[in-house]
């Protein structure tokens, strides 16, 4: 994990918690054996997450999940993916020598940051990877008040 001095005006504690527990994650992985997991456990697939000047963008790997299991939803200031990856009708559990792609529920959801319009949002899936993006509000530029004299 890596290390800072003072934390500064802009510390992020919500990307303090995310590298926690990705290197939880990591210690599990390593003392639990990577991959080992039951079938049908809920999972959660890999998201990279970018902002431009316009634009919040996620871009999240669902590689075999058909367009129909994909479920994207925004309330309560949080856009969640869901949906579902079956395993392939060959797969033979009989003859499992090894299984390291995952199957079963998955689950996402990320809080959304003030300023992000969420009635301008846009999905498409391609090449087993949705991209979604979310269109900023314009900021109000402000303006002067005329203040009177009496």
């Amino acid at each position: 994990m890596r290390s800072r001095g003072w934390l500064g005006p802009d510390w992020d504690p919500y990307g303090e918690l995310v590298v926690i527990r990705q290197e939880m994650n990591r210690l599990f992985d390593t003392l639990l054996g990577a991959g080992r997991f039951r079938p049908g456990e809920r999972w959660e697939p890999p998201m990279d997450v970018w902002e431009t000047p316009a634009e919040l963008c996620l871009s999240i790997e669902l590689a075999g999940v058909p367009q129909a299991e994909i479920r994207v939803e925004i309330a309560d200031g949080a856009l969640t993916i869901q949906g579902e990856r079956r395993p392939d009708s060959a797969f033979r559990q009989d003859r499992l020598q090894r299984m390291e792609r995952r199957h079963g529920p998955f689950f996402r959801s990320v809080t959304l940051p003030p300023g992000v319009d969420p009635d301008r949002v846009r999905a498409v899936c391609r090449d087993g990877v949705l991209e979604i993006r979310l269109a900023k509000q314009a900021e109000s530029s402000g303006h002067n008040v005329r203040v009177d004299v009496r």
